[in-house]
């Protein structure tokens, strides 16, 4: 029997064999861990942030072709 280099427990040869160094918990653990901060890193890649153009979105439409600020003006 092999033992596990997180917890110390023994665990089958044959996940020895595949390359797995870690008991089936522990191997478990650590791959939720590493999915954790996987999809952590990919979503601050995806959530935008407030800079530039993106500060004031409303300035992106106000310079296009035929735009009359006046008639979306709000009426008193």
């Amino acid at each position: 029997m092999a033992f596990c280099i997180e917890c110390e427990e023994e665990y089958s040869d044959k996940r020895l064999a595949l390359g797995y160094n870690t008991c089936l918990d522990c191997g478990e653990a650590m791959a939720m861990d590493i999915k954790a901060g996987r999809t952590k890193a990919m979503l601050e890649n995806l959530t935008p942030y407030v800079s530039g153009s993106m500060a004031q979105p409303d300035a992106l439409f106000d310079s296009r072709g035929g735009f009359n600020p006046a008639h979306y003006a709000k009426k008193a």
